[in-house]
């Protein structure tokens, strides 16, 4: 009975020595799952972070100087908006005299021809009529006729009114026959055996030939157009996608392709003359006039590579166009948190000047962007890193 007493008591002194050795092996071996714990938890918050916000990218510096990448506050300022399109410079209409026949007949040219482009001076005769071979008669020989006879009328009628001999209503109908049969004759007066002399209204160059030697034309028929050297017009065509901003455009510059340089509008005594009211025939663009004093002369029909200029206004939000990526219409950039961190911003934008675009909504001013990089930014958002044919 002692004996089994004593086993039993050995038996429990064993078991409770191998308990108290196996606890603080269990100690030793749950220890370092709790310590790996904390790390996990604290990179668990990024990659949470990453799942609830898509548009959080991480972007490393190490990642960032092997691109061409720049950081840059955004800021306000005044802002002027320009639109690159293309255009053509004609003469003024407030230049262009039209000759046209001053009585029915058959046309020669004064001297032998006339041609367009061909300059003319003020009074040069450019056109001859004759109508001495027609049916109805030589209309000038008619009207010298017809002149002649109320002339030598009203000058004898109006020696008998002086006397009281005829009465006033006889006297003032001559003076009428008198003035009318002037009237007729004094267009055709300048004329000779080869006919009544066309000649040019105003010095320039012949911009239109509506004629041919031999032509048989009626009274007031247009012969040619002369364009004076003066007022010339810049027309420039815009799509109809800016149909919304033709308005804000006050100002352009222009250049023809054998120039280098762009000239201004508004150095050149220019004004805007019209725009946005029609859409040409035969195009789907929208024209924009506008008038200037050319003293280079510039070829009528030239075409014109053209900048619309709008009205500068202050305090505006511009990035440049370089911060800005676009996806499916959608416009992004891409805001700088700390040096590892970016968040995509979508933004909406206005009209831009070739090099800053305007923000209508999506930045206030002061935030930090990438303005050059920003495509390798998004790039890293869909991968997780910079391809390497896009690494410097």
């Amino acid at each position: 009975m002692k004996k089994n007493i004593l086993l039993t008591v050995a038996a429990c002194a064993v078991l409770a020595g191998c308990a108290g050795r196996t606890a603080p092996a269990a100690a030793d071996h749950d220890h370092p799952e709790t310590e790996s714990c904390p790390s996990e938890a604290t990179a668990c918050p990024s990659e949470t972070e990453g799942e609830t916000d898509p548009d959080l990218i991480e972007f490393s510096p190490a990642q960032a100087a092997r691109t061409d990448f720049a950081v840059d506050t955004v800021r306000r300022g005044p802002f002027r908006e320009t639109l690159p399109c293309g255009g053509e410079i004609y003469v003024s209409q407030s230049e262009v005299a039209v000759v046209s026949a001053p009585i029915a007949g058959v046309v020669t040219f004064a001297h032998g021809r006339v041609m367009e482009n061909s300059s003319v001076r003020a009074g040069e005769g450019l056109f001859r009529i004759s109508s001495g071979h027609l049916a109805s008669g030589d209309a000038v020989e008619k009207a010298r006729i017809a002149f002649e006879q109320a002339e030598a009328d009203y000058r004898r009628i109006e020696a008998l009114y002086q006397d009281k001999l005829v009465t006033e209503r006889d006297y003032l109908a001559a003076e009428a026959e008198y003035l009318r049969t002037k009237a007729e004759y004094d267009p055709v007066r300048v004329a000779d055996k080869r006919g009544t002399l066309v000649q040019a209204p105003a010095a320039g160059y012949v911009r239109q030939l509506s004629v041919a030697p031999g032509d048989y034309v009626e009274m007031g028929q247009p012969l040619a157009t002369i364009a004076r050297s003066g007022r010339m017009q810049l027309r420039a065509w815009v799509s109809q996608r800016y149909f919304d901003r033709i308005d804000s455009f006050s100002d352009a510059a222009f250049r023809l392709a054998s120039e280098e340089g762009f000239r201004r509008i508004s150095s050149l005594d220019g004004e805007l003359y019209t725009a946005g009211r029609i859409v040409s025939q035969g195009t789907s663009l929208v024209p924009v006039v506008f008038e200037f004093d050319d003293e280079q002369r510039c070829p009528d029909g030239a075409y014109a590579e053209v900048i619309l200029l709008g009205d500068e206004r202050a305090d505006i939000v511009t990035v440049p166009l370089s911060a800005v990526t676009e996806q499916q219409g959608i416009f992004h950039v891409y805001e700088q948190l700390d040096p590892n961190h970016y968040r995509r911003r979508q933004v909406w934008l206005g009209g831009n000047d070739g090099e800053r675009v305007e923000v209508l909504r999506g930045l206030e001013g002061g935030e930090r962007i990438v303005t050059r990089g920003a495509v390798n930014v998004r790039m890293a958002a869909a991968s997780g890193s910079i391809p390497h044919g896009h690494t410097h």
